[in-house]
């Protein structure tokens, strides 16, 4: 459960997810944990890592392409978006987002991160969950900013929580800051 203002949300009741980096899916397996009957989308564009994906969770939609294929009308349609999205200076090519009218949605495809941001809350549907595991960069810097504001005036912020920089040495061999980040559309 998640705790929103004075309202509690069921995780159970989040039917219709989308983890838009798999991975090796911690997070479907998280999902499926929370909710059974919850349908996955998960994207991964490495094809060996989706492989595997497609073999550990068989009933999943695994999608073995990149989240910038994902179709319009997946665009308002998930209950909770979640994943440790990717980060850094690299550009995306998303044909819609980087010719787009919408400075926010041009300026996001500059950063991998802040494309995931905005794109992962443009698939949500009206009440659902953006839940990110991101760099302190995000948080931090000033070259996020405008994503920073539009995120605040496009959603709720739930929480966020800024993990020691050891979390994850264990786990994934850094000692990479980061935040838990957690938006309601």
């Amino acid at each position: 459960q998640i705790i929103s203002g004075a309202k509690i949300i069921d995780t159970h009741d989040l039917d219709l997810g989308v983890e838009p980096s798999a991975g090796h899916g911690e997070f479907i397996a998280s999902l499926k944990n929370s909710n059974s009957h919850a349908e996955i989308y998960a994207y991964e564009k490495d094809l060996i890592t989706g492989k595997i994906l497609s073999l550990l969770y068989p009933s999943e939609r695994i999608l073995i392409k990149p989240f910038e294929e994902i179709s319009d009308n997946r665009l308002n349609y998930f209950d909770i978006v979640t994943s440790n999205i990717p980060f850094g200076d690299f550009k995306i090519f998303d044909k819609k987002y980087s010719s787009a009218s919408d400075s926010i949605k041009k300026y996001s495809t500059q950063s991998i991160h802040n494309y995931f941001f905005i794109k992962g809350l443009d698939c949500l549907k009206e009440g659902g969950l953006l839940i990110y595991i991101t760099s302190q960069y995000f948080m931090d810097s000033t070259s996020n900013e405008r994503i920073r504001k539009y995120l605040m005036e496009n959603s709720n912020l739930i929480s966020a929580i800024r993990f020691p920089n050891n979390l994850f040495s264990e786990y994934a061999n850094t000692e990479a800051g980061s935040d838990l980040i957690i938006l309601q559309k």
